[in-house]
């Protein structure tokens, strides 16, 4: 199923068939040097994708595939998670990319995206990404699509910034 489109880029929900593409760029060590979980083994891919597809189903959101517009090749995954930080429950919005689709502007247009449909289509009044402090590329991903530093916190043993978006309300009257 399509969440959303942009103009380079689809993000769709992640289907059992998508194992292979997305285990060959979750189990490339330069993509995952910043994940708490590190490289992932096809069968560590496989969990993630019943993961996502169960979030789907509870949630009515989750992690998405990430699609190239013109190929249909997955080059990702990009979207939001429930996630508890020191004992509240928030929502995450997170994105990895294959290498090759780096530097391009691509990781801001997902997360954009995601943001986006979190706001209107799940009516969330904030959302955050958890970053390790030295990975100054994502940290720019979420200054890039309006979210602002709120704290610095240790997650899973890392330290790390939470960077935050609310939801922007128009309060100008027409």
């Amino acid at each position: 199923m399509i969440i959303v489109e942009t103009p380079r880029l689809v993000l769709r929900e992640l289907t059992p068939n998508d194992v292979g593409a997305l285990a060959e760029i979750l189990g490339d060590p330069v993509v995952m040097e910043f994940s708490t979980n590190g490289p992932c083994t096809e069968d560590d891919t496989r969990k993630f994708i019943d993961w996502c597809l169960e979030s789907y189903r509870e949630h009515g959101f989750g992690q998405w595939g990430i699609a190239d517009s013109s190929s249909g090749a997955i080059i990702g995954f990009c979207g939001l998670s429930q996630v508890d930080l020191n004992g509240v429950q928030e929502v995450e919005v997170a994105y990895r990319l294959a290498r090759a689709a780096w530097n391009q502007g691509l990781a801001s247009e997902a997360a954009a995206a995601a943001l986006a449909y979190g706001f209107s289509q799940c009516h969330f009044d904030s959302v955050i990404a958890i970053i390790a402090n030295r990975h100054i590329v994502s940290a720019r991903v979420a200054e890039k699509v309006g979210m602002k530093i709120d704290t610095y916190t240790k997650y899973r043993d890392w330290d790390v910034g939470i960077y935050r978006k609310h939801l922007e309300v128009d309060l100008r009257i027409s």
